[in-house]
């Protein structure tokens, strides 16, 4: 068994606060404007983070939902529970930010603020800039929370992308540049990668190379398109440190297998389940194709982490390891003398949190 284990787990939580064009939640997982979850989708949700809780090894989660997070006090409070558990190292909510300065407070007062940390993706059409920005500030400095600003590529955003970039560098936020996907993209077949992503489509050299311009990391830009391309002869660290939970409870290596429905490890709400991982570093991808979602893609061998402990989150990827005092290297860390509380340094910049009033969305 592996010292520690990360988890992407993807619940039932469906209200958000946007109405994004592209949003990947449709058809049985579609969002919702107006409502959160059944019942029993809720149970099932706190049923699936107590046996998180209860694994025998340390874990760090990236805990998804098909909605807003922050959208749903009931998801905030079991992740503030699940934060709070000794054998977790992080809970890593991704978010479109909108109401961070409204709930972080939740997760602080009933949580460890210390080990949480925020996936935020900014939507254009959603949200203006300097308030997703201002946003994105108070949660680093005033929390001390690990915070990653994401972009999505599309052919026609180019611009909101480079503002979108020289706001996170001035405010010292880690910027990160993801290829934004058709989410109507078929799972199980050889799509063309120019119906996959939009960006792609009239000239693929022509896409990557904005994306590059843009901000996008080379080596996982490279990574990206190997594993849509062609997995076979890969190795893979899926389904030995790293492993996929999906809404219903379905165990898998990794999200592309369970796209795919092949070797499902079992359901963790059935009694008397047993996770049995793969006791070898490195086995054989199976998926064969199609793998888009960072968080498996990065557990494929090729891609090289940068020396000392990883970053707490499923997502990103230092791209140099941070000078020894480098300015605005020391966001607050809430109880840092607790285990599993990681204290990694953000980009330094100016602060541009502003007052900090609750605002609405």
């Amino acid at each position: 068994m592996p010292d520690g284990v990360r988890i992407w787990y993807v619940s039932g939580q469906r209200l958000c606060n946007f109405r994004c064009a592209y949003c990947v939640s449709v058809n049985d997982y579609a969002k919702s404007n107006v409502a959160d979850w059944p019942a029993e989708d809720q149970a099932r949700f706190e049923r699936i983070v107590d046996w998180m809780a209860d694994r025998p090894f340390r874990v760090g989660v990236r805990l998804a939902t098909l909605g807003e997070p922050f959208a749903s006090r009931p998801f905030l409070a079991k992740a503030a529970w699940l934060s709070a558990r000794p054998n977790v190292d992080f809970v890593e909510l991704v978010t479109n930010g909108s109401l961070l300065k409204r709930r972080l407070e939740q997760l602080d007062r009933e949580g460890h603020i210390g080990k949480i940390s925020l996936w935020v993706t900014y939507h254009p059409t959603e949200i203006p800039l300097p308030r997703f920005i201002a946003n994105a500030v108070f949660a680093q400095e005033r929390y001390g929370c690990f915070v990653v600003i994401n972009g999505l590529l599309f052919p026609d955003n180019e611009q909101e992308i480079i503002e979108l970039k020289r706001a996170s560098d001035q405010a010292g936020l880690r910027f990160n540049l993801d290829l934004g996907y058709d989410p109507l993209t078929p799972h199980g077949v050889h799509t063309e990668l120019g119906a996959m992503v939009p960006v792609l489509r009239e000239r693929e050299e022509d896409g990557l190379a904005r994306a590059l311009r843009l901000g996008a990391h080379p080596e996982l830009l490279d990574l990206n398109m190997a594993a849509m391309r062609d997995l076979r002869g890969r190795l893979c660290r899926a389904g030995h440190d790293y492993f996929y939970i999906g809404v219903g409870g379905d165990v898998y290596r990794c999200s592309r297998y369970q796209a795919l429905d092949k070797d499902r490890l079992g359901n963790v709400l059935d009694d008397g389940f047993d996770l049995q991982l793969s006791s070898e570093p490195w086995t054989a991808c199976g998926a064969g194709f199609g793998c888009g979602n960072k968080e498996d893609f990065l557990h494929l061998r090729g891609h090289e982490p940068a020396e000392g402990p990883p970053p707490p989150s499923l997502g990103w990827v230092d791209r140099a390891p941070p000078a020894a005092g480098t300015p605005g290297a020391g966001p607050r860390a809430r109880r840092d003398d607790e285990p599993g509380t990681h204290a990694h340094a953000v980009p330094a910049g100016p602060s541009t949190a502003g007052p900090s009033t609750e605002e609405t969305r």
